[in-house]
């Protein structure tokens, strides 16, 4: 038969009460720091984090071949309070003020304080032009 050895998270005391085990009490108390150290982080982002509106920048962090075309590599930024959805971004390739392409790519969500990454795809290569990118409008959720 199985030797029955005592729980250790509780023991029992001389008087036969429950007593429970230095394991029991660190555990504890790190789950109470996690837990106040969440509800701090959370509420610190609460105060300081305006409710402005989304504040949505867009930039190229390069550009490769992809097949015939040429994907431009972009990084979509909101540094406001607030989540832009929808959002439209649209690439242009310049030849001094003429247009010779545009090409426009919709991000879901991009949340307040958060980036999001995608492409551009163009038939002529963007490093040869100047790319201009520019955040047409987004939706509040």
């Amino acid at each position: 038969m199985a030797d029955i050895r005592e729980n250790d998270i509780e023991s029992r005391d001389e008087d036969g009460s429950a007593s429970v085990s230095r394991l029991a009490w660190i555990s504890s108390g790190l789950g109470l720091l996690l837990f106040l150290g969440s509800v701090g982080v959370l509420g610190y982002e609460g105060i300081t984090r305006g409710n402005g509106p989304p504040v949505i920048t867009a930039m190229v962090e390069e550009v490769v071949p992809a097949g015939p075309r040429w994907l431009a590599h972009i990084r979509v930024t909101n540094d406001g309070g607030k989540t832009g959805a929808k959002v439209q971004v649209e690439g242009q390739l310049m030849a001094g003020d003429e247009a010779l392409e545009t090409v426009a790519a919709e991000f879901d969500y991009v949340p307040a304080g958060s980036e999001q990454k995608g492409g551009l795809f163009f038939d002529r290569d963007p490093r040869a032009h100047a790319l201009r990118l520019r955040v047409l409008g987004y939706v509040e959720p």
